[in-house]
């Protein structure tokens, strides 16, 4: 674990994204607030490695996120994981980030599920000599290993941030907890759901994603950051 005197994280959070929904979002800007408004990447995978590939191809998740970020500064669209070729390890990523940002803290942001099978991921160990990990609450998720636990010391914001890599901060709120294949169906069948931003809902529909019929498309979103 190395001490840094630049105090402003990069925060990642990676993922399908297919389709960003408000969890997402909320998420992600509660660990920007706690980490000092931190900027947060959010990268959609391209191949990820450990579930199912996604429906909508990367130029579309990537579409829907800049619309879902518009109004939060904090959180920034990040294609770096679209652009390479196999599979979307995070380590890849981290490695990238760390060569990017020197000594700064990089925090690397998952859902608890994922927290609690972070010893199956690929070279799950080097992780701590590159970043530190924020972990986001879902309901009903399993603990993680106790060597996982001990790998990732747990502690609070002021200290992570003065350390570069190798701590865990977990957060109580605000819960992981919409299922990204509800949405999907609830889209199919109804056209719209409350879990996502009308700005993606109207993509959505525009592009006929996830099996939205043409007929139900909603009249056009004009706003101009819509591409």
């Amino acid at each position: 674990m190395r001490a840094t005197h630049d105090t402003t994280p990069l925060v990642l959070f990676g993922g399908t994204f297919d389709p960003v929904h408000r969890a997402h979002i909320s998420a992600a800007r509660s660990v920007s607030r706690v980490l000092g408004n931190a900027p947060v990447h959010l990268l959609p995978n391209a191949v990820p490695p450990h579930r199912p590939q996604p429906l909508a191809d990367g130029e579309q998740r990537l579409a829907m996120l800049e619309l879902a970020c518009a109004d939060h500064p904090c959180l920034i669209p990040d294609d770096w994981e679209l652009q390479q070729s196999g599979p979307s390890y995070s380590l890849l990523t981290l490695q990238h980030y760390r060569a990017q940002i020197g000594n700064r803290p990089l925090v690397f942001m998952i859902g608890a599920d994922s927290f609690a099978s972070l010893h199956h991921w690929h070279r799950w160990q080097d992780y701590t000599g590159l970043c530190h990990l924020a972990v986001v609450p879902r309901p009903d998720s399993p603990q993680a290993t106790d060597t996982v636990l001990a790998t990732f010391p747990e502690t609070q914001p002021e200290r992570l941030m003065r350390h570069a890599n190798g701590l865990r901060l977990m957060l109580h709120g605000p819960f992981l907890d919409v299922s990204a294949t509800a949405i999907r169906q609830a889209l199919a069948e109804k056209g719209d759901c409350p879990a996502l931003e009308p700005a993606v809902v109207a993509h959505i529909h525009r592009h006929h994603l996830y099996n939205v019929a043409k007929s139900s498309s909603p009249e056009s979103d004009t706003r101009p950051h819509e591409r």
